[in-house]
């Protein structure tokens, strides 16, 4: 039976499910043939799954394509970002650690260098479907801890195959698909993909992203240009002038920083200091045609609200 996409009303703890082995092959042979030039899967380390699944207030597992490499396709690997328990009937939200993220094959990366492979994956996507929008391209496969555990627990394997799947009806690439390596016929898979429209995984939740929603509530009528002008930034400067990596870096944490934020007693006050000091700034720099101290106020922004609000 296939999938439904993950609503709001569902504990994302229970995400993902078995599938037959026909619907496994007509994910990854649909795969095959709509990107020829990808590998189509990677080894997945059991001993990685269980280390995020241990961590504090886990939810799940967000899945995140990555490339060591932008150029090469094969250098592809799996980014195991854990997301939250606190979201209550809506999206579970990246956990940021400081000292960086597993991959699949259980080495730790640094947050830098996660924020890199995930926009190269990016960059070979939008080579592969040049009509993609940025904000819509798949970065990976969210599932729930309920799930992985039932999964971990048929199997003594210490790797998985971690195929990539392609669902033609809805249009969705890179469907996680987890095999045992002992080639027993079990398989599972995620129910929604990554972004979606709001999140990971998508949901039927309105919720803007950080700057959509702090532009709106303080900008008024202006908002709507003041948005355009940063996605203008966004599109023309920083993916090819700066480094691009910066906004898979805004695109991972953007909902985490409204959930910790909301959850201070002076949040209108904080909302409006980065309205105030980061978004009109840069938005006053960019008219200006001051690239450079908009790009310099993207960082100390992201990486200032990161430390106040995400590190645990």
């Amino acid at each position: 039976m296939k999938t439904e996409m993950l609503s709001t009303v569902l504990d994302p703890t229970t995400v993902g499910e078995f599938i037959t082995e026909s619907f496994y092959k007509e994910l990854t042979e649909d795969f095959q043939k709509k990107f020829p030039s990808e590998i189509r899967s990677v080894s997945l380390s059991r001993l990685a799954v269980e280390a995020v699944l241990k961590e504090d207030n886990v939810s799940g597992i967000k899945f995140m394509n990555g490339l060591e490499d932008a150029n090469d396709p094969s250098s592809r690997i799996l980014v195991l970002i854990p997301a939250n328990r606190t979201v209550t009937n809506s999206l579970p939200n990246s956990i940021i650690n400081k000292n960086g993220f597993m991959t699949n094959t259980g080495e730790r990366i640094s947050l830098e260098r996660t924020w890199q492979v995930l926009f190269n994956h990016v960059m070979n996507f939008k080579k592969l479907e040049p009509t993609a929008h940025y904000t819509k391209i798949n970065r990976g496969s969210f599932m729930g801890q309920v799930r992985l555990n039932e999964f971990l627990n048929t199997t003594d394997c210490s790797t998985f195959i971690y195929h990539f799947g392609y669902l033609k009806g809805e249009d969705l690439p890179y469907k996680l698909i987890i095999q045992p390596s002992d080639g027993m016929n079990m398989y599972i898979e995620m129910s929604a993909p990554c972004p979606g429209s709001t999140g990971c995984p998508a949901s039927t939740s309105s919720e803007p992203c950080a700057l959509t929603r702090i532009a709106t509530n303080f900008a008024g009528k202006e908002a709507d240009n003041q948005l355009n002008v940063l996605r203008g930034f966004r599109d023309k400067i920083l993916q090819e002038k700066f480094n691009g990596a910066e906004i898979e870096k805004y695109y991972t944490i953007s909902a985490s920083l409204l959930e910790a934020i909301d959850k201070e007693q002076n949040k209108a006050v904080i909302f409006k200091e980065i309205y105030d000091k980061y978004i009109q700034t840069s938005i006053t720099s960019i008219n200006n045609n001051d690239e450079a101290t908009a790009y310099s106020l993207f960082q100390e922004a992201m990486q200032h609200l990161t430390d106040t609000y995400l590190y645990q």
